[in-house]
């Protein structure tokens, strides 16, 4: 019982780190690229937002 409790607590980290890397993998870091991305759904004054 106590070797599959921290089998699944490893798999859990596994997956929240894997789920943490892609999430800064496919994220934009330029400001103007999440301009352009806003702009196409929104018009340019909402989405000035600073």
């Amino acid at each position: 019982m106590h070797r599959s409790r921290s089998r699944g607590i490893v798999l859990r980290a596994i997956l929240t780190a894997a789920l943490l890397a892609s999430a800064v993998a496919l994220a934009p870091e330029d400001p103007s690229v999440q301009a352009s991305i806003c702009e196409r759904h929104h018009s340019s004054d909402v989405c000035r937002v600073w």
